[in-house]
C-alpha cells in the first residue's frame, strides 16, 4: 500500500513507528510517500485495513502532541 504523508518532515518517524513491529516493512519511495507491507497470511483487504489502523493510531498520537499530520492512500 502506498501512503502519502501531509508533512514530509514526519515521514521517517512514521516509518520507524511502522517498522517497530516485525511483521511490517515500510520503505520510503519518495519525499512524502511510503510503501507499506504487512507480512503474514492476510488477504489484501485485511492487510490494507491493518495498515490503515496502524497509521491512524500513529496520527492520533501526533495530534495529542499538537502535531497536525495526515496520511492518505
Amino acid at each position: 500500500m502506498l501512503v502519502r504523508i501531509s508533512d514530509p518532515t514526519y515521514l521517517l518517524a512514521l516509518r520507524a513507528h511502522l517498522a517497530e513491529r516485525a511483521d511490517c516493512v515500510a520503505t520510503a519511495v519518495g519525499a512524502d510517500r511510503l510503501d507499506v507491507t504487512i507480512l503474514g497470511s492476510y488477504n489484501v483487504e485485511a492487510m490494507d485495513l491493518e495498515t490503515q489502523l496502524r497509521i491512524r493510531a500513529w496520527e492520533e498520537v501526533q495530534r495529542a502532541r499538537g502535531i497536525d499530520v495526515r496520511c492518505t492512500w
